[in-house]
């Protein structure tokens, strides 16, 4: 699942200690993420890469953001799941990569996942992507190694249920040129009930 900010901080203590600090400094719990504007969001059926000019944010408050704050619970809401700190736009520097789960109260859910250069040491949005729902290419597992986004979705083809799938489908992308692209050919893995975190392609 990629090396989480605690690992990192004391993996790289002495060599990257004005990193640590700038990593310190973000609070990606109370951050403002770029978001679609429309008020209806059809249920996505596989992966998107979205749009570096989206004019219209969203502010997180310690960790998410309700649509209907009079009643929280109804959804839909934008909460953050996790964030990954590793070499991703330069082997010189460690980046970041949020992941934001959004839930729509009902049964449908999906991701919206963020990656920040860090280069400034203020965030830089470089790319960011929606995942599928659930068995529709939701997301499955994401990992960031050798400057490398390592994507996991649930493979369509191979669902059981709504709920579940069987395999996922592996893509791998490079950062070049200002945008993150396609590495490879994609492939495809089981996917592990009792034990997910590090699946591997068959």
């Amino acid at each position: 699942m990629g090396r989480t900010f605690g690992v990192l901080a004391l993996a790289f203590a002495a060599l990257h200690g004005q990193q640590r600090t700038a990593y310190q400094s973000i609070d990606f719990r109370n951050f403002t993420y770029p978001f679609p504007a429309q008020k209806f969001i059809p249920v996505p059926d596989k992966l998107a890469w979205m749009s570096l000019n989206v004019k219209t944010a969203l502010t997180l408050v310690n960790g998410r953001y309700d649509f209907d704050r009079a009643n929280p619970s109804a959804g839909p809401s934008l909460i953050l799941d996790r964030v990954l700190y590793d070499y991703l736009t330069s082997a010189k520097q460690l980046d970041s990569v949020a992941v934001l789960g959004y839930h729509t109260g009902g049964t449908a859910s999906w991701d919206y996942v963020y990656a920040f250069s860090l280069e400034s040491n203020s965030p830089k949005l470089v790319g960011w992507f929606r995942a599928g729902s659930r068995t529709d290419s939701g997301l499955y597992q994401l990992e960031v190694t050798n400057r490398a986004p390592i994507v996991d979705l649930f493979d369509s083809e191979r669902r059981v249920a709504d709920c579940c799938s069987e395999g996922f489908v592996r893509t791998t992308y490079d950062f070049k040129n200002g945008y993150f692209v396609q590495r490879g050919a994609q492939e495809f893995g089981n996917v592990e009930v009792a034990s997910p975190k590090r699946p591997n392609p068959s």
